[in-house]
């Protein structure tokens, strides 16, 4: 759930700033941006 919050503020982000009509492949740079934050939040509350 935190990676998805994060990929919706993200582009919530970039539309403010005017970056989202940059990317080509939105869909899938969000999903990745939110996949990544997700596994960040896993290796912090988890541990190595």
């Amino acid at each position: 759930m935190i990676g998805v919050a994060v990929a919706v503020g993200l582009r919530v982000l970039f539309l403010a700033c005017g970056m989202d009509a940059l990317l080509s492949l939105r869909l899938f740079t969000y999903a990745s941006l939110g996949v990544v934050a997700a596994l960040l939040v896993w290796l912090v509350w988890f541990g190595p």
